[in-house]
């Protein structure tokens, strides 16, 4: 082989050897690549499942975070009030049913004042009527009713009494609507309790005597007292209280509608300087006027009490104008006043009565008066009546229980009290008396009352003879209130 041959061959198997390593370096080259490439998407699949955990995880918080929320907020939120029909409470024990948002209720109201008495009774004259008296029961009060409120600022009530002068005649006490809705003011009407004179604003179970004074009953029998149709209001306040009312018939008095009916009016107007937790001052102006005296005859009037108790109907005749006639209108000016101190209480009327007469008949003025104190021996305390104008009872710091030793409240009382009817042809008589009582206060709702009245009518006819009786009586009342 030449040379040339050699050559050749040499290059030829050069260029082959470097194809040969050509070729092996491209597919080492691809087979990189490929493993490369096939980390890549093992890289991608991983950096896949890293963010398909992080968006899951992030979803999780946030459920988490959600559902702490809600339960945070939930936890905060007050739950709806659910719907009831009626609550049934006992405020002071009287059974009072409510609906759930406390807007309208009703309760049951009832009290008893069962009374017990014996008279020691001399006349002054074999004209004296009535020559005796009796000794006896009777069940002064004994009331049930209901009394509730409606849409909050509606206040109603319609209460039955079978007491009184016959025991067991049933009659209309009170019946009235009133509306609340403006604080410190009350407007109603109906057959109510006219708040007219210290005493007939202060409750029949909190007075501190058996029954009120003589003066203070002259004057609200002409126009006002117990189940009176009236329509009027009120407005008070921590230092006074002011009220007017237009009056008519009182429920008991068998009312003729086909016949004119009686037509009076009331204002009271107190002021209390000083009203503190442990002393109050009040004093007031009161006035009350018929304008009509009603009836068949239209133009009769009569002023009369019993001798403060009413255990025998008879003693009205003591002190008694009769019947006035030609009466065109009657009207009654008066004063109050009242200071507190501690368990101290101290109160007063003083009443002018006027009656204006026709047919040449001359006016009439005739006069009364009362005076009152009482000491709780006990520490309690009458607290002042805002929405009255008057004084409560005495709520017992420790109410009768004998197994402890508690013996509830015990308060000492005395009155005086002067009523003279005498004026020209009317010769009423003149009143004078003086009671003793010990009241003694069991619990909230139970009381009882001792009175020991002393007292003398001095009553002359026209032939100058003494027709009046002098009178001590002993009486009490079992009392029950709710």
């Amino acid at each position: 082989m030449s040379t040339m041959t050699q050559k050749f061959l040499s290059t030829i198997g050069a260029v082959g050897l470097l194809a040969a390593s050509s070729q092996v370096h491209a597919q080492a080259t691809q087979d990189d690549v490929a493993a490369l490439k096939a980390q890549l998407r093992a890289l991608e699949k991983k950096l896949d499942n890293v963010q398909k955990q992080a968006t899951a995880t992030q979803k999780q918080q946030a459920v988490t975070q959600a559902s702490f929320a809600n339960a945070n907020a939930a936890m905060h939120k007050k739950a709806p009030v659910p719907f009831i029909d009626a609550v049934l409470t006992m405020p002071g024990n009287r059974p009072t049913f409510c609906t759930g948002d406390g807007l309208n209720c009703v309760a049951i109201t009832g009290r008893i004042h069962f009374d017990a008495g014996a008279y020691s009774y001399s006349p002054k004259s074999a004209a004296t009527l009535p020559q005796s008296v009796n000794d006896g029961i009777n069940a002064r009060r004994a009331r049930l009713g209901l009394i509730g409120t409606y849409n909050k600022d509606w206040e109603y009530g319609i209460v039955f009494d079978g007491g009184g002068t016959t025991d067991g005649q049933v009659v209309l006490n009170v019946a009235y609507v009133a509306y609340k809705g403006i604080k410190g003011m009350v407007i109603q009407g109906g057959y109510i309790d006219v708040p007219y004179t210290l005493e007939q604003a202060t409750s029949s179970n909190n007075t501190l005597f058996l029954e009120r004074s003589t003066a203070q009953v002259l004057a609200t029998n002409i126009a006002a007292g117990d189940s009176r149709s009236a329509f009027g209001g009120q407005v008070f306040d921590k230092h006074y209280w002011v009220g007017a009312y237009v009056t008519g018939p009182t429920t008991g008095a068998g009312v003729n509608h086909s016949q004119p009916q009686p037509l009076g009016a009331t204002f009271r107007a107190v002021g209390v300087p000083i009203n503190n937790d442990i002393s109050t001052v009040l004093v007031g102006f009161d006035a009350l006027y018929l304008a009509e005296t009603g009836g068949v005859t239209n133009n009769t009037l009569g002023l009369s009490d019993r001798i403060e108790v009413r255990i025998d109907p008879s003693t009205n005749a003591l002190l008694n104008t009769g019947t006035m006639a030609f009466v065109n209108s009657a009207n009654v000016l008066s004063g109050e006043a009242a200071v507190k101190y501690g368990s101290f209480l101290a109160s007063g009327e003083y009443f002018n009565y006027n009656v204006q007469r026709a047919n040449g008949l001359g006016d009439l003025s005739f006069e009364g008066g009362y005076g009152q104190a009482s000491y709780v021996i006990t520490g309690e305390q009458h607290k002042y009546s805002t929405s009255s104008g008057s004084f409560g009872g005495v709520a017992p710091a420790r109410p009768v229980n004998f197994a402890t030793g508690d013996l509830g409240a015990w308060e000492l009382a005395v009155r005086y009290t002067y009523a003279n009817l005498n004026d020209l042809n009317i010769r009423g008589g003149e009143l004078q008396n003086t009671t003793v009582g010990l009241n003694w206060y069991v619990n909230n709702n139970m009381r009882f009352m001792f009175n020991w009245i002393n007292g003398t009518v001095d009553k002359f006819n026209t032939a100058g003879v003494n027709t009046g009786a002098d009178y001590d009586v002993f009486a009490m009342r079992t009392q029950v209130a709710w």
